[in-house]
């Protein structure tokens, strides 16, 4: 099935373009961005005021790519990635009707929208990261049949689009004047939670995403 580029990607190329274009030398950082992931999610739901569905999602795996950093003083900044994450993992969910375990397999963009604070101008210093991180489900694949759905940003599916809240709390180390490492945990919850309606009502939807941020920053 062909792949249509949604506004969700056009955004990122624009504000990575618009950055580097418009910072001064010194001030501007890229970094390829390496993360291992574990996302879980359970929820609660009712349809038609009917007796409800216990769901639950776990997935493992890896996001990749490139972020850019805007550093406006020497310890803080703000950065902008896009990353491409491949996760898999297992879906389970019972009702009074149907009992149901499947295999999934989830691609996905991200976008990490983080203000950056480094606690020293020191060689080795703690970091911390606070902001938002955009997840769009672009393909989905059931790896038993390997049949894929591709997914618009805007269908309207719970599962296509998420933001999240994220956090971060690492290393930063200088390893030349121009080049670092920052190694950092990072957890993030789900902000856009489904809401309460007819005739699916979720009474409950918890989602959480944890990471292991590994970037090499060199700085222009």
């Amino acid at each position: 099935m062909k792949t249509t580029t949604t506004p969700f990607l056009d955004a990122l190329f624009v504000s990575l373009l618009i950055a580097t274009t418009t910072v001064g030398q010194g001030r501007f950082s890229v970094a390829p961005t390496l993360s291992p992931t574990y996302q879980h999610l359970n929820w609660v739901s009712q349809f038609d005021n009917a007796d409800g569905t216990i769901g639950s999602q776990s997935t493992t795996g890896i996001s990749a790519g490139l972020t850019a950093f805007y550093a406006f003083t020497p310890k803080w900044s703000l950065s902008a990635g896009l990353l491409y994450n491949r996760s898999s993992g297992d879906l389970h969910y019972n009702n009074p009707i149907n009992t149901a375990d499947r295999a999934i397999r989830n691609e996905n963009w991200q976008l990490p929208l983080l203000l950056n604070y480094t606690l020293s101008t020191r060689r080795l210093s703690p970091y911390f990261s606070v902001g938002l991180l955009a997840n769009h489900t672009f393909r989905t694949t059931n790896p038993n049949t390997m049949v894929s759905t591709y997914h618009k940003i805007d269908e309207g599916n719970i599962f296509t689009f998420s933001l999240y809240g994220m956090v971060g709390m690492g290393i930063n180390y200088r390893v030349t004047p121009k080049l670092a490492l920052i190694i950092q945990p990072t957890a993030a919850y789900r902000l856009n939670t489904p809401s309460k309606g007819y005739p699916i009502s979720y009474t409950r939807w918890n989602e959480y995403l944890y990471g292991l941020q590994t970037q090499l920053k060199y700085t222009f």
